[in-house]
């Protein structure tokens, strides 16, 4: 029977709007607005059954989503969202086996995402200038077990001599990436792709002029909006509230 165990990480679901992500700890106690949930009361307990709050309010125990654990971790920067990472995947050909490069590393997020498409025997090769934020993308990494396929440089990425044609393609999530892409061109394999992730319309522009002058090709640039919506029966609409920009991706082909 699969139970909860110290350690585990737990969703205790009473609603859509009315949820927790937590780590199953002895002498854990978690207050919400439907009463106190008490985390001794779950171990033991098979994922599935149900945990009543001294208020008298139910809460399913079940297993969280790999994004619920991952929202969870520390941050230092701001995270590329999982709506953009999932749309990064697809644009960059990640499979299992790829080598990918990405300057970058912040606070794990993405690579963690990528990572997850590379294993068993593929390779992340992360670049990151400020050795703090590598200290806890290290922690997320090792959380989302995904450590294992994943390479962190401390550098600066516009400073390193990379192995020319050896990557089938690239992440750039800087402040200023432009740098970097005469670079990349010449570290990736004939057909890779590369994608820049940036929040502003002013470095769209410096990212196309740079991968203009580099000689890319097949440059396009997307915005991903995700739009959730209520699903309470009779009251089914799009939710008041959604995330809509956060950054511009724009990806272009070595030739």
């Amino acid at each position: 029977m699969d139970v909860v165990k110290e350690g585990d990480y737990v969703l205790l679901w009473h609603s859509n709007e009315i949820k927790v992500i937590a780590v199953a700890k002895r002498g854990l106690v978690i207050g919400t607005v439907r009463g106190i949930l008490r985390l001794d009361d779950i171990l033991g307990k098979p994922y599935g059954s149900r945990i009543v709050t001294n208020l008298g309010h139910t809460f399913y125990i079940t297993k969280p989503d790999i994004i619920d654990v991952l929202l969870k971790m520390p941050r230092v920067t701001q995270p590329i969202y999982p709506k953009d990472t999932s749309a990064l995947i697809i644009m960059l050909n990640v499979r299992p086996g790829s080598r990918i490069l990405e300057a970058g590393l912040g606070s794990g997020y993405a690579a963690s995402l990528l990572a997850m498409h590379l294993k068993p025997l593929g390779q992340l090769i992360s670049i990151e200038r400020n050795s703090r934020y590598i200290a806890v993308a290290k922690k997320t990494l090792r959380t989302m077990e995904v450590n294992d396929v994943v390479d962190i440089i401390n550098g600066d990425i516009a400073e390193l001599a990379l192995p020319e044609e050896y990557f089938d393609s690239a992440l750039l999530d800087m402040g200023d990436p432009w740098r970097a892409i005469p670079i990349v061109i010449k570290a990736l394999k004939h057909g890779g792709n590369l994608a820049v992730y940036v929040p502003t319309i002013s470095q769209v522009e410096k990212v196309i002029r740079s991968m203009v002058d580099s000689n890319f090709i097949d440059i396009k640039m997307i915005e991903v909006n995700w739009r959730e919506w209520k699903t309470t029966i009779n009251e089914v609409r799009p939710k008041t509230w959604n995330l809509s920009h956060t950054g511009f991706i724009i990806v272009a082909k070595k030739p």
